[in-house]
């Protein structure tokens, strides 16, 4: 994954939302690469039924942090039993006004050669002889894994590159500061994956078309404070700025589900050097897991990674039992959970109108909640909890959102589940089970996917009220580029094996507390037991109180402008 620098200067917005009402700066941006950086300093928030987000300042990206990456084109082993393949010229990043970058040396590597016999696994592509050789199997993957470098500056390439062994497909080294003084030269390594190659003395490489979309990535070990990005190389031109997901620095292993809609280009980059976007399968020739060194002395050291588990997941399910794609934009969801739906179908077109649907015996509240805009929203739902935005003109005012269209479990503005609150104290880590799909089926414009947790002071709560009397508590599973979490980020965490971003701040409408978990890299599924979370922000954050009481239990989006398409596949929650 090719990165390259560009120095950008923002200003902030006033923010007149769920944040101090000053006009900051905008941020400088997060790691260099083909993330574009992180949200701006202000925050803007949402009155009404959600909890809101905030609008920030666009980012641009900055000179430092991670230096340039690269794509390695490693050529495929030889057939059948042949493992390895040959790095290609990993590209640095140039620091400077265009946004291009340029190259730097190329990695180092050798041919494979015969090694041990492949065998076919579906399950996990991870093997000691370095080579898949699944082309014959449903997922029709087959290449060579292989170490990608800055010319050995990081690490040290190995020799036949095959990087494979008994404790899985490893890297490590040591990077050391990368900024505009070594011209990003020493820019890191990385663990690649082909996709789709012939393999033999003459190796051909061509985009992957077959059935996986997504893949489950098991690292374990520690990055060594270097952030780690995984994305998908989009053609054997090893100088072009590939799509990637950051995930940040690993400490202590790493389990996610990442998908090829997942990867994007970073928002500097012109449609000529790199026109992927988020949601897009584009075009993908190589898996890339990259070490990238930094600009500091906090995001460089020394590093051991090694890839333990690569389970191709498709349609037809992980592996070819089961599960199903994840990631921004996918268009199929995970394990249906709803299980004896009924209510609907129907349509919403009232700002304000609700319907009610079930899940077996648990009854939940469909809401078009169009309150920013009041204008200009449709919803389609049923049966049973799936819902999808059809229709959507409506801009939020003063940096709010426009609407909040969701399904909630609870009591909320004199509509009920029939759920009644439930004693935060009574809440372990493990209880209240919960599952949300979602899918953006190609919508466009600024929206987050997220659920909305109420908190009330009573143990009666505020059934008729529009707001909670305690505080608010959300899961963001989707952040847009242009808005972010109320507040500040405070830390991370890892809760049911996501990593996540902590924001803590106070929402401007009612002045209650607001703590956010937002996904370090969006995801469309995931089941997870809300009190893990709970449990997280009252004991180890300190931000929610056990003395309050857990009121309503909200899945869905927070529009800004756009989110024509936005879609909740599926969806359970319990109180009890």
């Amino acid at each position: 994954m090719r990165q390259s620098f560009t120095r950008v200067l923002l200003t902030g917005l006033l923010i007149v939302g769920c944040s101090p009402k000053s006009s900051d700066s905008g941020g400088s941006g997060g790691n260099s690469g083909s993330s574009g950086g992180s949200s701006g300093s202000n925050s803007g928030g949402s009155n009404g039924s959600s909890s809101g987000g905030s609008n920030g300042s666009s980012s641009g990206g900055k000179t430092g942090s991670s230096s340039g990456g690269s794509n390695g084109s490693s050529s495929g082993g030889g057939n059948g039993s042949s493992s390895g393949g040959k790095t290609g010229s990993s590209s640095g990043g140039s620091n400077g006004s265009s946004s291009g970058g340029s190259n730097g040396s190329g990695g180092s590597g050798s041919a494979g050669t015969s090694g041990t016999a492949c065998t076919p696994d579906t399950s996990n592509l991870v093997n000691a002889g370095s080579w898949v050789c699944d082309a014959d199997t449903p997922i029709k993957l087959q290449g060579a894994f292989y170490v990608y470098s800055d010319s050995d500056m990081s690490c040290k390439t190995p020799s036949p590159n095959k990087p494979c062994g008994g404790m899985g497909c490893c890297v490590s080294g040591t990077t050391t500061i990368s900024d505009d003084t070594t011209m990003y030269a020493n820019w890191g390594c990385g663990l690649g994956m082909e996709l789709n190659s012939t393999g033999g003395t003459a190796p051909v490489k061509t985009a992957y078309t077959g059935p996986v979309n997504c893949f489950n990535i098991t690292l374990t070990g520690s990055s060594g404070g270097n952030a780690v990005r995984i994305g998908f190389t989009q053609s054997t031109d090893t100088t072009a700025i590939a799509p990637y997901v950051d995930i940040g620095a690993i400490k202590d292993g790493f389990s996610q589900k990442i998908c090829f809609t997942d990867a994007a280009c970073p928002t500097w980059t012109t449609a000529a050097q790199c026109s992927k976007k988020t949601g897009e399968m584009g075009t993908p020739y190589d898996l890339q897991i990259q070490i990238s060194a930094g600009a500091t002395s906090a995001t460089v050291g020394a590093y051991n990674l090694c890839l333990t588990k690569l389970e191709p997941i498709f349609d037809g399910g992980a592996g070819g039992s089961g599960g199903g794609n994840t990631g921004s934009g996918g268009s199929s969801g995970g394990t249906v959970t709803c299980q004896s739906p009924s209510g609907g179908p129907g349509s919403i077109t009232d700002p304000f109108g609700t319907a009610m649907v079930s899940c077996g015996s648990q009854q939940y509240v469909v809401q078009n909640n169009d309150w920013g805009a009041k204008m200009g929203e449709t919803l389609s739902y049923g049966r049973g909890t799936t819902m999808k935005v059809t229709q959507q003109t409506g801009v939020g005012q003063n940096n709010n959102p426009a609407s909040f269209p969701s399904i909630f479990i609870g009591q909320n503005s004199s509509h009920s589940s029939g759920d009644t609150p439930k004693a935060v104290s009574s809440i372990k880590a493990g209880d209240l089970p919960t599952s949300w799909t979602w899918a953006d089926n190609g919508a466009t414009g600024s929206y987050n996917a997220a659920y909305d947790v109420w908190f009330s002071t009573t143990s009666g709560g505020e059934p008729a009220a529009s707001s909670p009397s305690g505080g608010f508590l959300m899961v963001w599973f989707h952040k847009p580029s242009d808005n972010q979490p109320i507040g500040t980020m405070m830390g991370t965490a890892n809760i049911a094996g996501v990593n996540w971003n902590i924001w803590e701040g106070n929402n401007s409408g009612n002045g209650k507390p607001c703590i956010t978990y937002q996904a370090v890299t969006s995801i469309n599924t995931l089941s997870f037991k809300l009190g893990d979370f709970i449990r997280d922000a009252v004991d180890k954050q300190k931000y929610l109180q056990d003395s309050w009481y857990l009121t309503n239990v909200f899945a869905g989006f927070e529009i800004w402008n756009g989110g024509q398409g936005l879609e909740t596949k599926d969806f359970t929650a319990t109180m009890k």
